[in-house]
């Protein structure tokens, strides 16, 4: 009962406030950039910001692919970017149908940024082992010998790609 009388007395005063909930537009974080849906403009369009600095980043404009091209009575409802490829949900109010949409979205700045929170290392045996260490752009698998009975390591092999078993020499 109070979570109704809560969520109800908040629509209201963010209705009162001026705040349209259904005008609320979609937004998706990837990588360095924000998109959003705007649909604003006829067919609906995907803005493209910059995290860093949330400057317009015209990305999709460059390669033609910013407007959706949707019809009179659908508009855009949520956005989401998985591969490369953005993902818009889109309501038809007329045929009240739900639909996707794909755009690619590649040459946004969308790069992948490596979790390392997992990564440690382990002494076995006279090895050194660094199983996910971020070498410029790749992430690889390091093994190091000990060298005699000293506390020095000297580089034996690595994996390319945390978990690939691929050993190199």
């Amino acid at each position: 009962m109070n979570r109704t009388l809560m969520t109800t007395l908040s629509a209201a005063l963010l209705s009162l406030s001026g705040i349209s909930l259904s005008h609320a537009e979609s937004v998706a974080v990837e990588g360095r950039a924000i998109f959003i849906v705007d649909n604003s403009v006829p067919g609906s369009q995907i803005l493209v910001k910059n995290l860093t600095n949330a400057a317009a980043n015209s990305c999709l404009i460059n390669a033609g692919t910013n407007l959706l091209g949707l019809g009179t009575d659908t508009t855009a409802t949520d956005i989401v970017i998985k591969n490369g490829t953005a993902v818009i949900t889109t309501y038809n109010a007329t045929l009240f149908a739900t639909d996707v949409k794909l755009v690619d979205v590649t040459s946004c700045p969308i790069t992948s940024v490596v979790d390392l929170s997992a990564c440690y290392a382990t002494v076995h045996d006279g090895k050194l082992t660094v199983p996910c260490l971020q070498y410029d752009d790749d992430v690889i698998s390091v093994v190091l010998g000990q060298r005699g009975k000293s506390m020095n390591f000297e580089f034996e092999s690595y994996k390319p790609g945390k978990g690939h078993g691929h050993d190199h020499d």
